[in-house]
């Protein structure tokens, strides 16, 4: 659970934030600056409001989206399951955060915009904004059309503001974008404005500050969410991505990456109340290396298919995942020290399903315990590495992988599909090849130093933080990955779906933008269609079609079906 500075609990700023969504239309008026003494729910300060919106996306990072992993992972193949999931295919952790949080993102916003010295405020404003409609885009790409421009305005004291009518996908993103856009454009680094003392997000910044971080971040936003929705909106989106092209981005492969860390956020644990991301691997215990990313990792090797390991020419495969518990008695560490065992992909969609063995994600695994290879009888399949379902999660665990919002890498791949296709800019396939090199190159250094930096990571530990210009070579000049002009885009969305392995939820929404134009696996696809392909959204939560009828109604035709196409879904 998340920890800012000296504060131990957060339930308390929850509580508060689910406060302020009622009735309480007398907030307004007794809301003060951090600095005044707190004496209640009603007269919350924002510095307590902002560790409540902190704290309810801690709990969609780490709850919401970790659970739902265990569909998005064989949905976008970026791993595979030796059975379909026992639990149903519904989210709802991310729904109510938001929706706990957007009646304090509005309030804040009301009350510092009607202050008399508001001028102060205007980073805080912006940073509200830029949250707000990161958060909303993230929520509306997992279910379409969803309250949102008349929704959170409880505090008004007004009954119409209790049951309020469906966004459209495209009005919502059209709403957030205008929000990013004033938030780059009125950014300061002036003296005077009133800054958070609790920042989760990005944390003190450079000499001037965390504020050009920001811009770099809500100006990445701006990018990706216009890319996302071009193919639909081209009018709306083109000229967003040619002023975004010219303003801060995030480039540094890893003091650029965004998200929940363990840097700004002391004593933050990635596994609340049990159920973070060390949940997702002890439940989902069937999780298995897919044949789709494998192929993208290893060079076919005549040798059992490189099960050796000797055909993998892509750091991140030892990063991602691990060799099966087959050692052939030769347990131990090969001459590159490298652990024994075989590399061996489970088919991405088989005809018949076929069951796997062991308990690879046991944290008996850990070695206070019964160590490494322990637990791995009966395991004939790789598996996610083990060290991701116990990095910042085991006792006294520093250098954790950060529950990501956005990466330089993303931004990198993100200017090379500008280029390659000419949105905003003019085409070009020069840029287009530039930016996608870095965009590999970066990514390699991120989920390299993250290995490296983890103190949970012993086996397989790289023995530098950065990728040696080998290890960069490996990569960008095998035939799978060398950039041509002739597939560019295709390699691209590739590279770009490796990088968000920590993030299926992303890499799902650019596989529904691009029209499945990620990597996917051409064996059995009527299989995956049966499983996983109808799969498009996820249904609203029951409460709304109890509480929020006529609205539900009118969104949904009566009819909320997960095999509903999204709007951006091309």
């Amino acid at each position: 659970m998340l920890k800012h500075h000296n504060i131990k609990h957060w339930k308390g700023a929850m509580a508060l934030t689910v406060l302020v969504a009622s009735i309480l239309a007398s907030c307004t008026k007794n809301f003060q600056k951090e600095n005044a003494p707190y004496s209640g729910p009603a007269s919350a300060t924002l510095a307590q409001l902002y560790t409540g919106i902190g704290s309810n996306i801690d709990l969609d990072a780490n709850i919401g989206k970790n659970a739902a992993a265990r569909w998005l992972y064989p949905i976008t193949q970026l791993g595979a399951v030796y059975a379909v999931s026992d639990f149903t295919f519904i989210e709802g952790t991310s729904w109510s955060e938001f929706y706990s949080n957007l009646p304090a993102m509005n309030q804040m916003l009301h009350t510092m915009a009607t202050s008399p010295d508001s001028a102060t405020y205007t980073n805080a404003i912006a940073m509200v904004k830029v949250l707000r409609a990161y958060q909303a885009i993230e929520l509306t790409n997992l279910y379409g059309d969803m309250p949102y421009s008349k929704a959170g305005k409880a505090f008004s004291g007004s009954t119409k503001d209790l049951v309020v009518p469906y966004d459209k996908q495209q009005q919502i993103y059209l709403s957030c974008l205008s929000d990013l856009t004033w938030a780059v454009n009125h950014f300061t680094t002036a003296a005077g404005q009133y800054s958070f003392p609790n920042e989760f997000l990005i944390g003190a910044g450079g000499s001037s500050g965390p504020i050009p971080q920001w811009i770099k971040f809500a100006n990445s936003l701006r990018l990706r969410y216009a890319l996302t929705m071009y193919d639909k909106d081209n009018a709306d989106a083109a000229p967003i991505i040619a002023d975004a092209m010219t303003k801060p981005l995030l480039t540094d492969p890893v003091l650029d990456v965004i998200g929940l860390n363990q840097t700004n956020i002391p004593g933050i644990s990635f596994d609340i109340s049990a159920a973070g991301r060390g949940f997702f691997f002890r439940q989902e215990s069937r999780a298995r290396m897919g044949s789709t990313l494998w192929n993208l990792f290893n060079t076919n090797k005549p040798n059992n298919n490189g099960t050796d390991g000797s055909g993998i020419f892509d750091l991140r495969c030892r990063i991602f995942f691990e060799v099966n518990g087959d050692t052939a008695g030769t347990v131990g560490v090969d001459t590159s020290g490298h652990v024994k065992g075989k590399w061996v992909p489970y088919p991405q969609n088989p005809v018949t399903p076929i069951a796997d063995g062991g308990d690879p994600y046991n944290t008996k695994r850990d070695p206070s315990n019964q160590g490494w290879s322990s637990n791995k009888a009966g395991n004939l399949y790789s598996d996610y590495n083990y060290y991701w379902g116990r990095d910042g999660i085991m006792s006294g665990s520093t250098g954790a992988c950060p529950e990501i919002f956005m990466s330089a890498a993303e931004v990198h791949f993100l200017k090379a599909e500008a280029y390659a296709r000419g949105i905003g800019v003019a085409q070009n396939t020069a840029s287009a090849q530039t930016e996608y090199e870095a965009g590999v190159t970066a990514s390699l250094t991120f989920w390299k130093n993250m290995a490296y930096n983890s103190s949970v990571w012993v086996v397989n530990k790289p023995t530098s933080a950065t990728p040696t210009a080998g290890e960069i070579s490996a990569v960008l000049t095998n035939p799978k990955v060398a950039f041509n002009a002739s597939n560019a885009l295709s390699l691209i969305y590739a590279q770009e779906w490796i990088d968000l392995f920590r993030q299926p939820w992303v890499a799902w929404t650019l596989m529904r933008r691009t029209g499945g134009a990620t990597p996917a696996d051409t064996n059995n696809p009527a299989g995956y269609a049966q499983n996983y392909g109808t799969l498009q959204r996820y249904q609203y939560p029951a409460d709304e079609r109890q509480f929020n009828n006529t609205n539900w109604t009118a969104a949904t035709g009566g009819n909320d079906l997960t095999s509903t196409k999204i709007w951006i879904t091309k």
